[in-house]
């Protein structure tokens, strides 16, 4: 009878210590709170430490301190201090993904991270991962072509800009984009080879074409389709095929043109009524 009295108070003993700790944890947590809202990220990080070395059961934790290393992080300063804030941030997030996989706040935390850190590879890297477990998720590609985009990596960033058109096939604007993208690379980093600068003309004015059939008024998209066949009239070597290139070119900017004036013009008659 008296061991298990003694089993049961000492049940009793761990309980309770449990119980201190959680409490004391909360406590550490309330004043990194108080400290991070006041901008002093330092302490932030002092308090939410402490709590997870009293108690490792609130994974909330994992994402208040690593959102107090990107308040430590300086952008551009490439120290070997700042840039331990950023890789203390970045396995602090990827930690907590793991738990909590679907935070997209805690997902667009990181990969702002890795772009303030000039890591666009890592940012790359982390979208295709998570896009292989949802394959369908439109903002993620999307990220993934603009980052593509900004290393300069031409090729692979229509490849995903094309997705996008698949994924968003009733969309205008995703085969508007599409265009001109391809009108940006002819037109400002043409490539050396014309058969695929060539190539390059002929998706953008497809894609172009495309959003004009699903949009009548679409006079951006008719903006850019024109300029595709003056880029493609530059390098036509026949005359005859040189004009009608510049011609369909012409047709196509009138056409932009009168739909912008019927749209001024109802704009002002609305605003007269």
């Amino acid at each position: 009878m008296m061991k298990k009295l003694c089993l049961f108070a000492a049940l009793i003993l761990s309980l309770a210590s449990v119980g201190c700790r959680k409490i004391e944890a909360r406590i550490a947590i309330k004043e990194g709170n108080k400290a991070y809202e006041a901008e002093n990220y330092k302490d932030a990080l002092s308090h939410y430490t402490r709590a997870r070395n009293i108690d490792q059961s609130f994974p909330e934790l994992d994402r208040l301190i690593a959102y107090s290393q990107i308040g430590l992080y300086t952008p551009e300063d490439h120290s070997p201090e700042n840039e331990k804030h950023a890789d203390a941030a970045i396995a602090e997030l990827t930690k907590y993904l793991k738990k909590r996989p679907d935070d997209r706040i805690a997902r667009e935390a990181l990969v702002g991270m890795y772009l303030s850190a000039n890591r666009n590879s890592q940012a790359i890297d982390f979208y295709r991962s998570y896009l292989a477990a949802h394959p369908a998720d439109l903002e993620t590609i999307k990220s993934i072509a603009t980052l593509y985009s900004k290393q300069g990596n031409f090729n692979e960033s229509l490849n995903w800009y094309e997705k996008i058109t698949l994924i968003d096939s009733k969309n205008p604007e995703a085969f508007y984009i599409y265009g001109v993208v391809c009108y940006e690379k002819v037109a400002k980093n043409p490539p050396a080879d014309l058969a695929e600068k060539l190539a390059i003309i002929e998706k953008g004015k497809a894609a172009l074409q495309r959003a004009i059939q699903m949009k009548s008024d679409y006079f951006e998209a008719m903006a850019y389709l024109n300029l595709l066949y003056r880029q493609q009239a530059v390098v036509e070597t026949d005359p005859v095929k040189q004009q009608q290139l510049v011609a369909e070119a012409d047709r196509v900017r009138n056409q932009a043109v009168e739909i912008i004036k019927k749209k001024k013009a109802a704009a002002t008659a609305g605003a007269k009524s």
